[in-house]
């Protein structure tokens, strides 16, 4: 793999890769009834500290309870509370840290520490819980946080920079109160609120209406804005003037619009890409992440010569607004659902605005700065021995990687099997009106049945019950004008529509797709010319053993041997 422009030589890690973008949780189901916040945040960039305070309403229980359990960032070594709410609890409360994390720090880990809070009196059963509380952080690097004089970034997905109510859950609703330096804005995803004096004095104001992460992104930021057209309005928020901004957010512009046609309208209105230095962003754990309404990208996403090579790392990033942000799925399905639905919509992006030559080197061997997202990384991870069935597959790296690869391809050839139009209409209709909602498995495929309109079970059955992947040989002969061959394949069969090309000694082409369901398929043509050459499936549109591929499993296999691994992104 050769280093590229924005991109460090790659690195070699046991069996797995490291990943271009922050690791994507599967999303939880929703809660019914979320904690509510009022957030008030105090930045101090020059001390590299943040204080954080305000108040959060925890929802009943069914039982009394005699303590809380909240958990906080190890950056915030005090933690002051105090009950408001219920009346015959109110008082100060005592808060004790239980459990703080030891040992050296694993990039892109979250560490929390683990607090009991007991109030002077019992809470009583059924009633809610309001805290007023008060901590102060460090603002040295963790996963998914910062806070300094060049930059603050920090989410509750990552580490926790807020209260989180541990067996409620960290999504929350509620109003938020960001203080910043004088110069500095600030970006949360959340709808904008406060008047244009608060902002003019370095306070903004949010308010979050829907059960999500806390996020926040501070800075001395320009902001550069695009229309895309169809409504989302697209802004570039720069740590440093680009002479490209332009061209930079006409492309992303394209790529927005080119996801609302697979996807539907943007759930949130808005895509804002915002910059933090690459360094910082390395040390926290990602290249790129995406919170609710937003993108916080490293500085070299802004600095790309030509926006093509940011087509399927940003269609992908962008693609979160709608996986998990807008729908994400219940169990069963298979673990990374939604990274394979975002790295579908980086597939589409770049067939859309790329063209076939780019969306065939996507789908065979990637970019060189995103080696995980091809067919050429899912036979590595066969020839590291750790392909399995997506339906069955747990969590870890590799098989986050199986979803980027294989889940993404599948979800490419499912497009074309259901008709991409229609395709397109089933996930329209998944995500319409959505906004952190949750749909099954089962009505997923059920959409995907209704919008094919026939029964669908045997895709998903060869697709995500079973390891591996087909391979095919095409065998042929021209009889007079008659072209007669054999598509054969080896069991388990699989069932795929095959496209073969024929193609003259000057260049005349005829295409046929061919349906393969057995051992062996025939076919014929009848070409107004002599056939020199007949290629099958010439764009890569169903994953598939070739030659280049089973080279490429021994070689890995030598490797692994040698206790190498697989070369991951660097972006």
């Amino acid at each position: 793999m050769s280093e590229c422009r924005f991109c460090p030589p790659p690195v070699w890690v046991a069996i797995g890769v490291l990943l271009g973008c922050a690791p994507h949780r599967n999303a939880p189901v929703p809660e019914a009834r979320s904690p509510v916040y009022s957030l008030d945040v105090r930045l101090r960039p020059a001390e590299r500290a943040i204080d954080v305070s305000g108040t959060l309403v925890i929802p009943p229980d069914s039982v009394r309870r005699d303590s809380l359990t909240l958990s906080l960032s190890e950056r915030f070594p005090v933690f002051n509370v105090e009950i408001l709410e219920p009346s015959v609890s109110r008082g100060p409360a005592v808060a004790v840290q239980v459990f703080v994390p030891t040992g050296p720090r694993i990039p892109g880990e979250s560490r929390s520490a683990r607090w009991v809070v007991r109030p002077a009196r019992p809470i009583p059963r059924g009633e809610p819980i309001k805290l007023r509380f008060s901590t102060s952080g460090r603002g040295e690097t963790s996963f998914l946080y910062y806070v300094g004089p060049e930059v603050a970034f920090g989410t509750g997905w990552g580490d926790e920079w807020y209260p989180l109510v541990r067996g409620v859950g960290g999504r929350g609703t509620g109003e938020l109160a960001v203080h910043v330096p004088r110069g500095w804005k600030v970006m949360t995803g959340a709808e904008p609120r406060g008047t244009n004096e608060e902002r003019e004095n370095d306070t903004f104001r949010f308010s979050q209406t829907y059960p999500t992460y806390f996020t926040f992104v501070a800075g001395p930021y320009s902001i550069v804005a695009r229309d895309s057209g169809r409504g989302t309005v697209v802004t570039a928020w720069l740590l440093t003037p680009r002479a490209r901004s332009t061209e930079f957010l006409n492309g992303a512009a394209r790529m927005v619009t080119t996801l609302e046609t697979e996807f539907g309208p943007n759930p949130f209105g808005s895509m804002a890409l915002v910059e933090v230095p690459r360094a910082l962003a390395q040390q926290a754990g990602f290249n790129a992440f995406s919170p609710t309404g937003f993108l916080v990208l490293n500085h070299r996403a802004f600095d790309v010569p030509d926006v093509m090579y940011e087509y399927e790392w940003l269609g992908h990033e962008m693609s979160h607004q709608w996986f998990p942000h807008s729908v994400t799925f219940d169990p069963p399905g298979f673990q990374y659902l939604e990274e394979a639905l975002a790295e579908y919509g980086g597939i589409r992006v770049v067939d859309a605005l790329g063209g076939t030559a780019a969306v065939r080197r996507l789908r065979t061997s990637g970019y060189e700065f995103d080696p995980i997202y091809s067919a050429a990384a899912y036979f590595r991870l066969v020839g590291a021995g750790v392909d399995t069935p997506l339906a069955t597959m747990g969590n870890g790296i590799n098989e986050r990687n199986l979803a980027y690869n294989k889940g993404s391809l599948m979800f490419d050839m499912l497009s074309r099997e259901v008709g991409l139009p229609r395709f397109r209409e089933v996930l329209r209709g998944l995500t319409s009106g959505r906004r952190l909602g949750t749909i099954t498995w089962q009505q997923f495929r059920a959409a995907v049945d209704a919008g094919a309109g026939r029964d669908m079970k045997w895709f998903f059955d060869q697709w995500l019950n079973r390891a591996g992947a087909p391979e095919f040989h095409l065998d042929w002969l021209q009889d007079g004008k008659v072209v007669r061959g054999t598509i054969s394949q080896s069991a388990p069969y699989y069932r795929a529509h095959l496209r073969i090309d024929a193609e003259g000694a000057n260049g005349e082409r005829v295409t046929k797709v061919v349906e393969v369901t057995s051992g062996n398929t025939p076919f014929e043509l009848t070409p107004p010319f002599t056939v020199v050459r007949i290629e099958l499936d010439p764009n890569y549109e169903v994953l598939r053993w070739t030659p280049e591929y089973h080279a490429l499993v021994d070689s890995v296999r030598r490797s692994v041997g040698a206790d190498r691994g697989i070369p991951g992104d660097g972006r």
